[in-house]
């Protein structure tokens, strides 16, 4: 097992796609913290706009980036579609009784490749915070440490759901494209009161506490407490597994 992990982490670092992702990844947290810190400087004479201050700006940047789901999803399709769609990979990981040991490892490096490049995308913004937004304060090492394993959390969860399609679509353009769209639609459904019980995007919220930056506020009322958010994120991380087992097992059963 650990072999198998040690080899599909080299094959992760190697592949020029996660690196280039990576780089559009920290280009668009960039822009980002440009659009927030930057732009209510240019039109403030213009009617004024919202601010976000330190030290809570540190902790919407984390979200800022933790939000940007299609990066988690992209690395997992890479992870199992593309060799789901060759028959010598189809056949290992569909019938052969490892293939929760293989389904683990991809898993875990990808969730890993995916966590490590959320970090530094956080330190992009991070640094932009410290030269750029007004206010004062930053979190103790207690802080940053609350923030890195809640942003694993969130990356596993997406990595376990786009493996999820990769198991039952078996190629990597459908399986990105059903995943990005399930990001999309799952980013809507917050308008649904019904839904937001449930809701990946609005529970994820909840994991970092309730903020009210700015103009933002709660557009969607109060935010679920931490329990809950904790407890519904993990129960999305368990479907996405669960899935992407039955998937590898059933799909050709």
């Amino acid at each position: 097992m650990t072999g198998l992990i040690k080899a599909e982490m080299i094959k992760t670092f190697k592949r020029r796609t996660f690196w280039v992702l990576t780089t559009v990844l920290v280009l668009l947290t960039g822009f980002l913290a440009g659009i927030f810190y930057l732009l209510p400087r240019v039109i403030d004479d213009q009617g004024g706009f919202f601010e976000i201050e330190k030290p809570s700006a540190y902790i919407f940047g984390a979200g800022q980036v933790m939000g940007q789901t299609w990066f988690p999803l992209i690395l997992a399709t890479m992870a199992l579609a593309g060799e789901l769609a060759t028959s010598a990979w189809a056949t290992t990981l569909t019938r052969n009784s490892r293939r929760g040991q293989h389904l683990i490892a991809r898993l875990l490096t990808s969730t890993t490749a995916a966590w490590l490049a959320v970090l530094l995308a956080i330190a992009v913004f991070s640094i932009a915070t410290f030269f750029l937004a007004g206010g004062a304060g930053e979190p103790d090492a207690a802080g940053w440490w609350d923030i890195a394993w809640k942003a694993l959390l969130v990356q596993f969860t997406w990595v376990a759901l786009g493996l999820a399609f990769s198991a039952w679509l078996r190629s990597v353009g459908p399986a990105i494209g059903a995943a990005l769209a399930f990001s999309f639609v799952e980013g809507l459904l917050v308008l649904w009161e019904g839904y937001r019980e449930v809701s990946l995007s609005i529970h994820t919220s909840a994991l970092l506490g309730s903020l009210s930056v700015g103009g933002f506020g709660q557009i969607l009322g109060d935010l679920p407490s931490f329990r809950r958010g904790l407890i519904v994120v993990l129960g999305w991380s368990v479907l996405g597994v669960l899935i992407s087992w039955a998937g590898l097992k059933l799909r050709d059963a």
